[in-house]
């Protein structure tokens, strides 16, 4: 049956490559998701070098940072998504991006203030993360548009393969660049990603549907009114709700000490050097690229709530070993396991609710998972205090546990999720359509 599967999904994946935008989106999101982890990388060991003594807490402060960005634009960048043009609010996310890279990167070459670069490093982070909070629901949000929702499973793996094929490639290389040139030439050379980034952004053509949000004035109350309306329609759909339970307890659960804090681990906790720390976290993104292939070609398990529900409990069984693990061989195994499960959860919960919800609120309910990955990076902060002060091998693997016993426990109480197939299993069918809300009447109030 699984054989079947993967050949009904080829036609499908090559009917949205045929789509030009989406090629372009995916090429696009594939370069500046090699950035990204250069970035933060880069930013972790370049706070480990200039403040040795306070190493773990502001390696953990800059992630929280980052998170708070996410947080606090999260929301707001769903209701963006609905109001406006997306490809036009990706572009100037992008512009922004460029912009605060180009002064980060000023910051760390030449410490114009000092000891107290770290605050002005901090406010980039934050600022650049509140790009990244409203161009990703306008990013995702657009997939559907440019391929139609005939072609939403096949093309959301897609997606999700171009998030996660430069990974095996940027986790190794970071290693080696910063221990080559060091954290501040790294993020200083990330800029040349946007020579290519640009050009392919402003070139999008697509436009948002008839049937969207209208095109208004986007005063305060109307963009209060848009991210209530959204968050109580996340909130009653008993499909959506658990999807995002799902993934809230993978990412600010599991996440923080497992992935975000891993520099940390690999060269503190198990003494690796850089270069080795890049090998084992290229597994991470082996897995990760290996979990995104297998679920791209395979759209129909990829829309399954038990699909979602294995990934996120083999998540918290993955981070037990590597929480608890001082082999190197098996926490390298544990490393690749930890990636195929973070991938495809988050290939699975996107699909799935790209699925159920309404088309006037997709940008709001998609706006979610962003706000789930900023309240993650913010958890970053207490994680790392709490690793400063008790120890990261307390910490981490007490975290792991906590994520298997929440995720088992939201399956066992979610009958929907269960139930949840996305399309229900018809090859090229359309998704059934969720309950629509008027969301132009609160919007006026």
């Amino acid at each position: 049956m699984l054989r079947k599967m993967s050949t009904d999904a080829a036609p499908s994946r090559r009917a949205a490559l045929r789509q030009r935008d989406f090629r372009v989106l995916l090429v696009a999101t594939a370069t500046a998701n090699l950035v990204l982890p250069l970035q933060l990388i880069s930013l972790t060991f370049w706070a480990i070098d200039t403040y040795p003594d306070q190493k773990v807490l502001l390696s953990g402060l800059i992630v929280a940072v980052r998170g708070a960005g996410m947080l606090s634009f999260g929301l707001i960048g769903g209701a963006i998504a609905d109001r406006f043009e997306r490809r036009r609010v990706i572009l100037a996310c992008e512009c922004a991006m460029l912009t605060t890279t180009v002064f980060l990167a000023a910051c760390l070459l030449t410490m114009p203030f000092g000891d107290a670069t770290v605050v002005a490093v901090l406010g980039l982070v934050f600022v650049f993360a509140v790009t990244m909070a409203i161009d990703v629901p306008s990013r995702t949000a657009s997939i559907p548009v440019i391929v139609g929702r005939d072609q939403l499973g096949p093309a959301m793996g897609l997606f999700n393969v171009a998030l996660q094929v430069t990974a095996p490639v940027s986790l190794p290389l970071v290693g080696f660049l910063v221990g080559a040139f060091g954290p501040d030439k790294v993020v200083a050379g990330s800029i040349a990603a946007w020579i290519i980034i640009l050009p392919l952004i402003a070139s999008l053509t697509y436009t948002k549907p008839p049937g969207d949000a209208p095109l208004r004035p986007f005063r305060p109350a109307v963009m209060i009114a848009d991210i209530r309306s959204g968050l109580s329609y996340a909130a009653r759909d008993r499909v959506i709700l658990p999807v995002i339970a799902m993934v809230f307890v993978m990412q600010v659960v599991g996440m923080p000490g497992v992935g975000m804090l891993g520099p940390v681990w690999m060269t503190e906790i198990l003494g690796l050097s850089r270069a080795q720390f890049g090998l084992i976290a290229m597994l991470w993104g082996m897995g990760a690229l290996t979990g995104s292939f297998f679920l791209a070609s395979r759209p129909a398990l990829a829309s399954k709530g038990m699909t979602l529900a294995f990934l996120v409990t083999l998540f918290g069984v993955g981070g037990i070993v590597f929480g608890h693990s001082r082999f190197v061989p098996l926490t390298s195994v544990a490393n690749f396991g930890l990636g195929v499960a973070m991938a495809g959860t988050l290939l699975t919960s996107a699909t799935i609710v790209q699925y159920q919800v309404a088309e006037e609120m997709r940008g709001r309910v998609m706006g979610l998972f962003p706000l789930v990955l900023g309240i993650s990076m913010l958890n970053v902060g207490p994680v790392s205090a709490a690793g400063q002060a008790v120890g990261l091998p307390v910490v981490v693997p007490s975290l792991e546990w906590v994520v298997l016993a929440l995720a088992l426990a939201i399956v066992f109480l979610s009958p929907a999720l269960r139930r949840a197939e996305g399309d229900g299993g018809r090859s090229g069918g359309s998704p059934p359509e969720s309950p629509r809300v008027d969301v132009a009447a609160p919007a006026e109030a």
